[in-house]
């Protein structure tokens, strides 16, 4: 049954990807040369804490002509309101404008840039830390 659901899924991202029009290729991941493997460094268009741990398994990244697309997760030492923080006062130096903010158990901050969507939610962790996922997109253009 799981072996379906995979499958399935997998056929219904494969058609989605196939159907935006620009081919979409996976940069970087976490298995595969050591040389290519997926780093924080990697992203000079978006504010990264430092002391922050990429995590591989939950990140997924598309590498496009005018920048990258998909999901980066990592782990902070950071309490979860200084990120938040963080992201305030350092994404708009980096081009990004606020659409919306939402401070909660699971802080919730919405921007946007010329030509994408940044989504970016904070929880804190069980014992230490932060989590932190950033979900960037591509505005759709008007024709």
């Amino acid at each position: 049954m799981q072996f379906k659901n995979f499958l399935l899924s997998f056929f219904i991202f494969f058609f989605l990807t196939s159907c935006t029009g620009d081919s979409l290729l996976p940069v970087k991941g976490p298995e595969g040369d050591p040389s290519t493997e997926l780093s924080l460094a990697e992203f000079d268009d978006l504010p990264i804490p430092l002391n922050s741990k990429l995590d591989k398994e939950k990140s997924i990244i598309f590498s496009k002509k005018d920048g990258w697309y998909g999901r980066l997760t990592f782990d902070t030492s950071e309490k979860q309101i200084n990120v938040y923080d963080f992201f305030r006062n350092e994404l708009p130096k980096f081009g990004w404008k606020k659409l919306s903010e939402i401070s909660s158990e699971t802080s919730i901050l919405n921007y946007q840039n010329q030509s994408r969507l940044a989504l970016i939610q904070i929880k804190e962790n069980f014992i230490y830390g932060s989590n932190v996922m950033v979900t960037v997109t591509e505005l759709e253009s008007s024709k």
